[in-house]
C-alpha cells in the first residue's frame, strides 16, 4: 500500500474540484442561528411548563398535606340529628291521640337533657341522655305501625 504525503491526504476529491466556488450571502449566518434558536424555542417552552406544572403540583400537595381537615361529626351531633329524623318520622305516623305512656317517657327525657344542658352538661354525660331519646322515639314509632296495622 502507498503511504499519502500529508498534502495529498487535505486535497479535495478530484469530483468537488468541479463545482464551482462562491461567496455565501453575508447575512447567510446569522439566519442560520436564528433558525437553530427558533427551533429549539419550543423544546425550553415545553420544559419552562413541565417544570411549573411540578411547581404547581408541589404545592397543590403541600397545601392538601397542611390543611386542616374538615372536621368528623361529633357522636353528640349524630344523636341530635338522628333524634330530629326519628321525630319527623314519628309524626308522620303518629295520629293525634298517641300513646300517653310514651309520650310522658319523651318528656322526662327532654326535661333531662334540658337541664343538662343548663348547667353545661359534657357530652358523657348528654350522650346518654340523646339514646334515651332516641330510644323512646323508636318506641313511639312502632307502637303508631302497630296501631295502624290493628286498624287495618
Amino acid at each position: 500500500m502507498r503511504r499519502q504525503s500529508l498534502n495529498e491526504a487535505h486535497a479535495p476529491h478530484p469530483l468537488l474540484l468541479d463545482l464551482p466556488v462562491f461567496e455565501p450571502d453575508a447575512t447567510l449566518w446569522p439566519r442560520i442561528v436564528a433558525a437553530r434558536a427558533a427551533a429549539g424555542a419550543p423544546k425550553r417552552q415545553r420544559v419552562s411548563w413541565l417544570i411549573g406544572a411540578a411547581a404547581a403540583a408541589a404545592v397543590f400537595a403541600t397545601l392538601l398535606a397542611v390543611m386542616p381537615h374538615a372536621p368528623t361529626e361529633s357522636p353528640l351531633a349524630e344523636s341530635q340529628r338522628e333524634s330530629q329524623s326519628l321525630e319527623r318520622e314519628w309524626h308522620a305516623l303518629s295520629p293525634a291521640t298517641a300513646q300517653p305512656a310514651g309520650l310522658t317517657r319523651l318528656h322526662v327525657i327532654d326535661a333531662n337533657l334540658q337541664s343538662a344542658y343548663d348547667r353545661g352538661a359534657e357530652a358523657d354525660e348528654l350522650g346518654p341522655l340523646w339514646k334515651q331519646r332516641n330510644d323512646a322515639l323508636r318506641g313511639l314509632i312502632l307502637a303508631a305501625r302497630a296501631d295502624a296495622v290493628t286498624r287495618i
